[in-house]
């Protein structure tokens, strides 16, 4: 099993001074990778990200120049907000100049009213997202790339830097729903859900995997990653009342105990969101896990399912 970081590009953490800590880190102490979100407005009807957030293709680009292994990745990038030319063009120029470190987590978007702030139909995120998909894969690898689509076409055209990934950087598609899930399974190379428990995320691989079984993906090299709390809860603190379903909000011992299950569910890849009252706290528990519960994790050898 593979393990992430979140970075604080949004809320109360979000400063630069605050990024390169976290980044280096992460990186320092083994985790294998660093993840950004996005949001470009946030409407004045939704309270939950603070005021600031920064744009992620940027973020991930100054990150990227203080450290040298750790993958990029986006948690997620909404495809629709961005004209898929140019989100072509900035993944594979950042997989270019870090080395080929990106990981693209896409989505479709959720938030209605930021939608109509960018003059985007809302209804049409699906259908745009698959295109901007289509559209980008034939970016990537096509010499003279033509497409023509519904919302988008393009012809008599260059484009370069391909990406250094082939035939591009991983797509790890986003989301909870069957929906997301079936997308997953049809255009994405991995799958990346967010808060869900061992034994959701049992039930929903499982119906992950018997969509893939059909189709040409092999098993072995599509990832199923998880984005979920973390926070490392010392003796004092495990009297709290704690969310049932927060199983990586407790004791070390506890945590280590669902992240094998996590495992047993199909998961390779889990992304920390690490809570805590500050930055210094943040890494606190990131030294924590590694240094005290990783090591003690009794997992499979290999790191996909």
């Amino acid at each position: 099993m593979k393990f992430g970081i979140a970075l604080p590009n949004f809320g109360r953490d979000a400063r630069r001074d605050n990024l390169v800590k976290l980044a280096k880190t992460a990186e320092e102490f083994g985790f294998d990778s660093i993840w950004v979100s996005d949001h470009i407005v946030i409407p004045n009807s939704h309270k939950g990200f603070g005021d600031v957030f920064y744009e992620p293709f940027v973020t991930l680009a100054y990150v990227s120049s203080i450290t040298k292994k750790i993958n990029l990745g986006t948690s997620v990038i909404i495809l629709p907000y961005r004209n898929p030319l140019v989100v072509a063009k900035m993944i594979s120029t950042l997989d270019v100049l870090s080395g080929g470190r990106v990981i693209l987590g896409a989505g479709t978007g959720w938030l209605k009213d930021e939608f109509e702030v960018l003059s985007i139909p809302y209804a049409d995120r699906g259908f745009q997202t698959d295109e901007h998909l289509e559209a980008m894969k034939v970016l990537w690898t096509r010499k003279n790339p033509k497409f023509k689509g519904r919302f988008y076409k393009f012809s008599d055209i260059r484009f370069f830097p391909k990406p250094i990934q082939k035939p591009y950087p991983p797509i790890w598609m986003g989301g909870n729903s069957d929906r997301a899930i079936d997308r997953a399974a049809r255009s994405g190379d991995g799958w990346h859900a967010v808060g869900l428990t061992p034994e959701e995320m049992k039930y929903k691989s499982k119906y992950l995997m018997g969509l893939i079984k059909g189709r040409s993906k092999r098993k072995t090299e599509f990832v199923i990653s998880l984005r979920k709390n973390l926070q490392v809860l010392g003796p004092s603190e495990r009297d709290r009342k704690i969310d049932e379903r927060e199983v990586l909000r407790a004791s070390p011992e506890k945590i280590a105990e669902s992240i094998e299950e996590y495992e047993e569910s199909g998961v390779s890849h889990l992304v920390f969101q690490v809570l805590g009252s500050g930055v210094e706290d943040i890494i606190n528990t990131i030294k924590i896990f590694a240094e005290e519960i990783r090591p003690t994790l009794k997992l499979k050898d290999n790191d996909r399912i």
